[in-house]
């Protein structure tokens, strides 16, 4: 997965030395794509560096684009390239399929996502709301909905250091939930973030998909659960190749 600065620019001097090399054509599978979410201006003169990635894949000479889960739909607008966003509503399903929990929506930023759950599975759903200090730090959440008694699924598309999923985990415990549990498309898991996931009792498990390799996490976190996108990939590679021909 391309993550890190670094790794980025491998791929931006490995897509330039194809090209040079070879009248072909490029695809840019990008799982977890870098720096998403700096997808807009937060304040006067700052850059928007999922734009720059983007533009700098295209000067690099990159034909497709193929990532899952964009933090935010807008960011498909900044290519003039195509590009394939992948959805893992379909593993998140299969993961919950069967189950009697509540889906829980950790801002309103995943609103939508848990939705789509909700009407796809039949299961109830809660929003928490939050709100910012002036610093920027969560001053307060509040839990809309109710999720006594039940196994509350935090829902969304990302988990960096955990602080806020912990937090709502917090929350839900302290609102009557019998077990709290997340699911996250990309695990970061950067700084902190295992050790607060392992001395956190209020949280039982946290799956994450493959999207950010996680087996040093794996084997550090008996909380840490995995589900693979690698078939939802192969897929969507499947097709360009066929139609490419």
């Amino acid at each position: 997965a391309v993550v890190s600065t670094q790794s980025t620019g491998e791929l931006l001097l490995t897509t330039k030395a194809c090209k040079q090399q070879h009248n072909t054509r490029v695809t840019a599978v990008l799982p977890c794509f870098p720096y998403s979410r700096s997808d807009k201006s937060e304040f006067l003169g700052l850059p928007i560096a999922a734009k720059l990635v983007a533009d700098l894949l295209k000067t690099a000479g990159v034909d497709n684009i193929i990532t899952v889960d964009l933090h935010a739909a807008q960011i498909e607008g900044f290519f003039s390239v195509p590009i394939s966003n992948l959805s893992t509503i379909e593993l998140v399903c299969d993961s919950l399929k069967g189950r009697d929990v509540v889906l829980v929506a950790p801002d309103a930023g995943a609103m939508k996502r848990v939705t789509q759950l909700s009407e796809r599975l039949g299961l109830p759903f809660s929003l928490i709301h939050k709100e910012r200090g002036p610093d920027g730090g969560i001053s307060q959440m509040t839990l809309v909905g109710d999720v006594s008694k039940k196994t509350a699924v935090i829902v969304d598309d990302m988990a960096d250091t955990c602080g806020t999923v912990l937090k709502a985990s917090s929350l839900l415990r302290a609102s009557g939930a019998a077990s709290v549990e997340a699911f996250m498309t990309h695990g970061l898991l950067s700084g902190p973030a295992i050790d607060r996931i392992n001395q956190d009792s209020s949280i039982d498990r946290f799956t994450v998909t493959d999207t950010v390799c996680q087996k040093q996490n794996i084997e550090t976190c008996s909380k840490l659960h995995v589900v693979s996108v690698t078939e939802l990939l192969a897929s969507r590679i499947s097709k360009l190749i066929s139609f490419d021909r």
